[in-house]
């Protein structure tokens, strides 16, 4: 079992680096807004550091997993907030996708009841590859066994690349929303820098609200996005409500020729801490070698006090979840 899911994982890999390099899909953009779009650096007001563990296709063993750290803050001396931002996807024994950032958004107010940010990041993109662990059909000789050979279609060592990206987002009343385009500079993802190496231009659309319906421990937050990357794209609704501390959320997402999923979540709010599980079931997509689970989320999500938050020209209520 072992030889098969590492044959398998090798060709998921090189499959994604021949589509245009993708980027990984976490299940949803919540508490990861900062490195979807710099503008969102912020715009809540208080200090804040999200800390996520991902798990992709657990049942199947393939060892994909990825974690994601950031922490934001408004800076009333620059009109603006500014964040820092990290996430390293593992993809089993084979390869390793590390990223991290800065960013800095200029807030204002452009009407009587609209705000809004630009922002700007500037990051590092390294992929490494560990060719002992890749294992091609070039290999595996039907009577020695695995001989090795291949392993020239993979450049050992690891390839740092710098890219940027920038968004807008607006406020207006419980609504917002932002729009951002990253990888700008679409840095090549290997050696040779081939044109389908290339990481392709990310569009980013997100869209939601803040409502309390008339009672006063009620909080309900819809939803939604839509992420465009060369021929592919993600569409993402959701609903998170908060009750006296609990946080319960349900979302369905779909990405273009791969999984329809449905997502539970669960959290706790305990002031300055939040605790988040979530869980992603592939509803339609899936075939034999992977149904059932796509993705468990595990978040921590630390407020911090701002004597300066008064001083915020506008608070936007993100999802969490």
């Amino acid at each position: 079992m072992r030889l098969r899911y590492r044959i398998l994982i090798a060709g998921l890999v090189f499959s994604a680096v021949a589509v245009n390099g993708q980027d990984t899909w976490y299940g949803s953009v919540s508490g990861m807004q900062l490195m979807y779009n710099p503008a969102w650096s912020g715009t809540s007001g208080a200090s804040a550091l999200n800390i996520s563990a991902f798990s992709f296709l657990p049942g199947n063993g393939f060892g994909l997993k990825s974690v994601y750290a950031s922490y934001d803050g408004y800076i009333p001396a620059l009109h603006g907030g500014t964040g820092i931002w990290i996430a390293d996807d593992i993809l089993g024994e084979v390869m390793n996708d590390f990223r991290g950032g800065a960013s800095y958004a200029y807030h204002f107010r452009a009407g009587r009841d609209l705000y809004i940010t630009a922002g700007l990041t500037a990051s590092l993109v390294s992929r490494g590859v560990n060719t002992g662990s890749v294992i091609l059909p070039g290999d595996i000789d039907p009577f020695r066994g695995i001989t090795g050979g291949s392993t020239g279609y993979v450049a050992p060592g690891s390839i740092y690349r710098f890219d940027l990206g920038t968004g807008v987002t607006f406020a207006y009343g419980p609504w917002h929303g932002g729009v951002s385009v990253m990888h700008l500079t679409q840095p090549p993802l290997s050696n040779d820098s081939r044109e389908y190496n290339r990481l392709k231009r990310l569009y980013t659309l997100i869209a939601g609200a803040y409502f309390n319906p008339g009672e006063k421990h009620l909080i309900l937050k819809p939803s939604a996005a839509l992420l465009v990357q060369g021929d592919s794209f993600t569409a993402y609704l959701g609903i998170e409500a908060g009750y006296k501390g609990l946080l319960p959320g349900l979302s369905l997402w779909h990405v273009k020729d791969g999984f329809t999923a449905a997502e539970t979540s669960l959290g706790w709010d305990a002031g300055l801490v939040k605790i988040i599980l979530s869980y992603s079931y592939i509803l339609n997509g899936g075939d034999i070698s992977f149904s059932g689970t796509a993705i468990v989320k595990s978040s921590l999500l630390f407020s911090f006090n701002n004597v300066e938050k008064r001083k915020v020209p506008h608070i936007i209520n993100l999802p969490v979840l």
